[in-house]
């Protein structure tokens, strides 16, 4: 299903695509965000296509969002990323609004759109973080002077933080640093992939796949 909400940030109209299962006992959801608009990125990419298909298929509800200025979604990239964590949580509330059978929350994103999803506060139903290729390399130049606020660690939720040893913008020594001395953050690095993924999708896919049978 695909429709249009509103952000709450200055209601800009977002593109969101959603998938639900047909039961309608307590279900798990998950959001997932895209990479950085002005270089490309949208939900129609490799790896948001691979984790949507994935939960799916583990009976979640799902919601690809389309980032403002990207894919039908109004408005413009913001140089902070605020817009953006407000189009994330404008997601995050509608989805627990408009099917309170949800039991469970995975925020999810890859590239700058887990640089999002690593911001947003969830209490409403437990939680936890799915963040694949997070860029901490390049923070400076995708929040600017709010990079402080997508870059701090979620401290109590079962996070997992999920790379390849050959990421062009964060060193393998970087997402090591940034997991250390956090019990609840799973570090996985997977040989041989880069940021982009491709032909690596599978062995992302059952990394996560893996981690969540454990931890969700």
């Amino acid at each position: 299903m695909s429709t249009f909400i509103k952000s709450i940030h200055d209601e800009t109209l977002l593109q969101v695509h959603i998938s639900c299962p047909l039961t309608k006992s307590n279900v798990p959801a998950i959001i997932i965000a895209h990479p950085y608009g002005p270089l490309g990125g949208n939900m129609n990419n490799n790896v948001v296509i691979a984790m949507q298909r994935h939960f799916v298929s583990k009976g979640y509800i799902t919601a690809c969002l389309n980032f403002r200025g990207c894919g039908k979604s109004q408005g413009r990239t913001s140089w902070t990323g605020q817009g953006e964590r407000a189009d994330y949580m404008s997601v995050m509330n509608y989805l627990l609004d408009k099917y309170p059978n949800i039991n469970q929350l995975v925020l999810s994103g890859y590239s700058y759109g887990a640089m999002i999803a690593n911001s947003i506060e969830c209490t409403k139903v437990p939680c936890a973080y799915l963040l694949v290729s997070l860029p901490l390399g390049v923070m400076w130049a995708l929040a600017t002077t709010k990079m402080n606020e997508f870059k701090k660690q979620p401290i109590s939720h079962a996070t997992l933080c999920i790379h390849g040893d050959h990421d062009q913008f964060t060193r393998a020594s970087t997402f090591l640093n940034w997991c250390q001395g956090h019990s609840n953050i799973t570090h996985i690095c997977i040989e041989g992939a880069d940021h982009f993924w491709y032909d690596h999708e599978p062995e992302l896919i059952d990394q996560i796949n893996h981690w969540s049978l454990n931890i969700l």
